[in-house]
């Protein structure tokens, strides 16, 4: 799970970085992340870790809309 946040964490944080655009490998682990986090979130027992993967996906999901509103 801590990596997939940081996998996550860090192509949003290069979008932001670059004006809202990722490279092609970038594109891929985040689409790779949304899918994880789909498959992972129910397993999650914890309120708190529920939310906060949740979030986590909500953040991913908006930068991928974004990227497939570019092509």
């Amino acid at each position: 799970m801590v990596l997939l946040d940081a996998d996550t964490a860090g192509c949003v944080l290069t979008w932001l970085n670059n004006g809202g655009t990722l490279d092609p490998d970038r594109s891929r682990i985040l689409q790779s992340c949304i899918e994880k986090l789909d498959r992972v979130i129910p397993e999650i027992t914890g309120l708190a870790g529920i939310q906060y993967y949740q979030r986590l996906l909500q953040l991913a999901l908006l930068v991928s809309a974004t990227l497939s509103d570019a092509k």
